[in-house]
């Protein structure tokens, strides 16, 4: 088996490499080259701007892959870009997706793959959404409830799976609902500062260790069973916003200073941090993962949100130089802590 990942070195796609490799499969990665110390032993690296077709194109001539793992579409002109990019040179296709793309303010918060598409809250869910209609050839077509084409004849590009992962972390992130990468959250839990937890915070949240969504994805990797199927795959373990930010103020040996604030509020402060609260975060959800243990049977996500906080702050321990504070998440939170003080002292 010999894949691709286009990226290969990030959050979810480290976690995935490793396992193509455990698993004894042939791994490429397509990247720039700009991060040589994140170049893995095993792994061979093709140097090329995925943005830049024609340059794309050239360093992948006369190449050919059982499977390309795409981590890096945002936007339909990057899905549009790879079509005409790995056209004829693939067999399957995978675009990483999100699970942020389903429709959230549903009668049920039980979450499938039939689940429609559909967030008016977050540019970012939406763009996935196109990125997923042009890849499934129902751009410009009706489309079911799922998203997918419903016209006659109408035939994907490329032969595809789509896959959404919710909210995915790993070593080096700590995360919170106003996002993941770095040590921000802990580095103001550790200095006594307050943090923001969306409504009551008692909406239900999933978090999944990249290493056990590594284990789905990668076992989707030549299954032509999967061709034209869209998957989620997330951990079954469910917890409120409130208990994850105590099991991580737990992991630091400190008392987190929560201060619940409605998703609305923070809209008004920081639209596009309240849009990924109102379209995704703040809402409680159930993913069903029944669809991928039956393509997948060794899917079983084993850690534990508790036990994969330790290993991530252990990791920082190592990396003292990445304890820092993320500027953007401290100015947030204190501009939206600072407007809802004054509102209360109104009351």
């Amino acid at each position: 088996m010999r894949v691709l990942f286009i990226g290969g070195t990030g959050n979810i796609s480290t976690a995935c490499t490793i396992e193509a490799l455990r698993k004894g499969y042939k791994v490429a990665h397509l990247n720039r080259g700009t991060h040589p110390e994140k170049e893995m032993a095993g792994v061979s690296t093709i140097h090329a701007d995925i943005r830049n077709v024609e340059a794309t194109k050239r360093a992948l001539r006369g190449q050919h892959f059982d499977a390309v793992v795409q981590f890096l579409a945002f936007r339909p002109e990057h899905v549009r870009a790879d079509i005409e990019i790995f056209g004829g040179i693939t067999e399957q296709y995978i675009l990483i997706s999100t699970a942020s793309a389903y429709k959230k303010t549903s009668l049920t918060p039980v979450i499938t793959e039939e689940t429609p598409l559909e967030n008016p809250f977050w540019e970012y869910s939406r763009l996935k959404i196109e990125c997923e209609r042009v890849l499934t050839g129902a751009e410009g077509n009706s489309v079911d409830a799922a998203g997918t084409a419903t016209r006659p004849g109408a035939r994907p590009p490329l032969p595809y799976t789509i896959v959404r992962p919710s909210h995915t972390y790993d070593d080096g992130w700590v995360p919170s609902c106003f996002g993941s990468p770095g040590y921000g959250l802990a580095w103001r839990m550790l200095r006594g500062l307050e943090v923001i937890v969306p409504g009551d915070g008692q909406s239900l949240w999933t978090l999944t260790h990249a290493s056990d969504f590594a284990v789905g994805l990668v076992g989707l990797l030549g299954k032509r069973e999967a061709i034209g199927e869209a998957f989620h795959i997330t951990s079954d373990e469910h917890l409120t916003w409130e208990a994850i930010y105590r099991i991580i103020a737990e992991a630091l040996g400190v008392h987190a200073k929560i201060v619940h604030i409605p998703s609305d509020f923070v809209a008004r402060i920081r639209p596009e941090r309240g849009a990924g609260l109102l379209g995704d975060k703040a809402v409680s959800v159930l993913f069903d993962n029944a669809k991928i243990r039956r393509f997948v049977p060794e899917f079983a996500p084993r850690v534990s949100f508790a036990e994969g906080i330790r290993r991530s702050l252990a990791w920082f321990d190592v990396h003292p130089e990445r304890k820092l504070p993320d500027p953007v998440m401290n100015e947030d939170m204190d501009r939206v802590l600072e407007k809802w003080n004054k509102a209360m002292k109104c009351i």
